[in-house]
């Protein structure tokens, strides 16, 4: 089942900040799916021109990857801001 998760990108790793207590909390985005037979770097999503940015993400978590994931959204400064001081990132 596909989440919608929220997070600001650092280091070109997407930073989790909802929803909260997931056991992992930096992930890296996949557009390949869990049960593919290739691994995950083969899809792996380059996240540079959101670094720094708050984005929404839709996908499924596996430990530290999030598979079949999509950008649903990205958010201006003002949207970042926000999300960093709702979620104290």
């Amino acid at each position: 089942m596909d989440n919608i998760l929220i997070g600001i990108v650092k280091s070109g790793v997407f930073e989790l900040v909802y929803p909260e207590n997931r056991p992992f909390s930096c992930f890296r985005l996949t557009s390949t799916r869990i049960q593919d037979s290739v691994p995950p770097e083969n899809g792996e999503l380059n996240l540079v021109e959101y670094e720094e940015n708050a984005i929404a993400i839709s996908g499924s978590v596996n430990r530290e990857w999030i598979y079949s994931a999509s950008i649903v959204d990205t958010g201006d400064p003002i949207v970042t801001a926000l999300v960093r001081k709702v979620f104290a990132s």
